[in-house]
């Protein structure tokens, strides 16, 4: 496996070159697709059948094909034109929208997330929760002005609720961050045809954040709730970093994550969506339990019985690492630019 990895990497940073640099429609299709190709060998590279599974579970390029492939060569026949800022139809830009959502595993195209991140490591799993979505969104971004506003909202707030209720009963953590990530994108999703940059920004600091957890998971070797009981004992600042980036996703001030949802709120008060606002922070509260339940395990108790001296059986401390530290430090930035973002924000309503 180590053979393929810089042909992995050094593929997946031409197809996001292809993105930023390419508005021809098959030029971009071309990039989704191989973007999909070729994260499949770190979905399947160990011999489990968890692995094997979580291949299985990995949407291909049937549906999301014929989806893109039907709308784009009903807009040529329409338009005559091969660039996606020429896509005037907006039935057509609902089409491959819905596409997209495929890719980026929003409700009702979320099965296959918990189970595939469940059979990653969780080094893999960040390439699949945000490089991956990084090609979709910047389609959606150049398509945000056509996007059917309410078939946006329902996705998102459906994407929210049925997360968060997902993760209610859910003990598993990798199942719990996959939930986690398509909470995530609902909210990053669902500001996008009234302020692109604020779904920029939301992305950025999600990315940040959920690879901080999952690198924080990784490092304390954690599959299950149950057995975070015992990491701040093995691994203090490791859990402390957890229960940061925890919090962060779960949106509480003054951490990185209540930034993006406090312009979000705003934008969409602005633009008249209360309802839309309201039923959004009803759902992220779902989430927000389980989050506190995984930081209330991971350092705010101790399992039972805890011996007062040190024994030659017990591990020692783990030190964390500098890209850890690293992505915690960003997951702690405050809302110091929440007033420039909220500007910002205000001049692209204008």
């Amino acid at each position: 496996m180590p053979i393929f990895q810089p042909v992995i990497l050094t593929t997946l940073t031409i197809t996001t070159l292809i993105f930023l640099s390419s508005t021809h429609l098959v030029l971009m299709w071309v990039a989704l697709e191989l973007s999909t190709l070729v994260v499949l060998p770190l979905i399947a590279n160990k011999s489990h059948p968890r692995s094997v599974e979580a291949h299985k579970n990995t949407p291909h390029t049937g549906h999301r094909f014929c989806l893109i492939i039907f709308s784009w060569t009903l807009n040529y026949i329409t338009t005559g034109g091969g660039q996606i800022t020429e896509v005037t139809n907006q039935t057509l830009t609902t089409i491959t929208a819905l596409a997209l959502f495929i890719k980026i595993g929003l409700v009702p195209f979320h099965f296959w997330v918990p189970e595939t991140i469940q059979g990653m490591t969780p080094t893999a799993s960040i390439f699949l929760l945000t490089w991956q979505k990084l090609g979709p969104l910047i389609m959606l971004y150049l398509m945000s002005p056509l996007i059917n506003f309410e078939v946006l909202s329902a996705v998102s707030i459906l994407s929210a609720t049925i997360a968060g209720w997902l993760g209610l009963n859910q003990t598993q953590i990798r199942k719990l961050v996959a939930l986690s990530s398509i909470a995530q994108m609902a909210w990053t999703l669902v500001i996008i045809k009234y302020a692109p940059s604020l779904t920029i920004l939301a992305f950025y600091l999600y990315s940040i954040t959920i690879s901080t957890t999952l690198l924080t998971l990784e490092k304390l070797s954690t599959t299950s709730i149950n057995n975070l009981l015992l990491s701040f004992q093995k691994a203090p600042i490791t859990s402390l970093l957890l229960t940061i980036s925890l919090l962060s996703l779960s949106g509480l001030p003054p951490l990185a994550g209540f930034l993006p949802k406090w312009l979000t709120i705003d934008q969409l008060v602005a633009e008249g969506a209360i309802w839309v606002a309201f039923t959004m922070l009803m759902a992220s509260l779902l989430s927000l339990f389980f989050y506190l339940r995984l930081w209330y395990n991971s350092a705010s108790t101790l399992p039972p019985n805890t011996a007062n001296t040190q024994r030659l059986w017990r591990k020692p401390v783990q030190q964390t690492s500098l890209t850890i530290n690293s992505l915690a430090m960003a997951a702690l930035t405050l809302i110091l630019a929440a007033t420039m973002m909220k500007a910002i924000t205000k001049q692209e309503s204008y």
